[in-house]
């Protein structure tokens, strides 16, 4: 139920109450004539080998970047970030099965997000390290920031369940404010892990109208994702303070 693709009302009546909107053009501070604007790719390549040297990957092992996310297609609004995806050739990963990979590299992110806060013309950007292959749905848009063209052009919705994106983001909410009001730092720590897989698969399943992937936009839009993570600093700096 929960990963399944959102129909039943017509975006329109999307009501004002949720943070997400739903376009007929890309984004223009971002885009014009379906390409990346130069100086927002120039940005992003910076951003990609920054991130790259933080985690010692060498220019060598990275086949691709990509661009996804809202910013990357028909539903964006001004809560959304970019994502940039850097596509690493296994080979330069010695030893490492692809769950270890993907649980290091998540770390790692999480790590450079805690102490880096970069934007580009106001949008959040976010690292991600994957392998050459995956597959994502049609509806998703995926933009080569590396060869500078589209390698999946997205798609628009017609039609989401904006009753069924409001009570699970509610709920996440409720747990959000009770694991920060008790200090429960393992807690936090957990349901951002978990926010961010359920995300990740309702991406691989469905692309950007994946009920779940909306149910994240929809806490990162209206702040909670920045809320539990800075929720996470503060008690750390408390813990480690005398």
């Amino acid at each position: 139920m929960y990963s399944r693709v959102l129909k039943h009302i017509s975006a329109a009546d999307l009501r004002e109450s949720l943070t997400l909107k739903f376009r007929d053009d890309l984004n223009p501070v971002f885009w014009k004539g379906g390409a990346l604007r130069s100086d927002v790719r120039a940005a992003l390549m910076k951003f990609a080998k920054a991130f790259a040297e933080y985690v010692d990957l060498p220019e060598e092992a990275i086949r691709d970047i990509l661009m996804l996310g809202g910013n990357a297609g028909y539903n964006y609004t001004s809560h959304s970030d970019i994502d940039v995806h850097l596509v690493v050739n296994p080979e330069y990963v010695p030893d490492c099965d692809p769950e270890l990979m993907e649980d290091y590299y998540g770390d790692k992110k999480m790590l450079w997000i805690l102490t880096h806060d970069v934007k580009v013309y106001g949008a959040e950007v976010e690292p991600y390290v994957e392998q050459p292959g995956k597959k994502r749905r049609k509806s998703q848009g995926v933009y080569s920031i590396l060869k500078n063209k589209w390698i999946q052009k997205p798609q628009k919705a017609d039609e989401v369940d904006e009753d069924e994106i409001e009570k699970k983001a509610n709920n996440f909410k409720r747990r959000i404010d009770s694991l920060i009001r008790s200090d429960n730092g393992v807690g936090m720590k957990a349901i951002l892990k978990k926010l961010n897989t359920i995300r990740n698969e309702s991406l691989d399943k469905y692309g950007e109208y994946g009920y779940d992937n909306m149910v994240y936009k929809e806490l990162r839009n209206s702040g909670y994702i920045d809320k539990v993570r800075k929720a996470m600093v503060k008690l750390k700096s408390k813990n480690l303070s005398l």
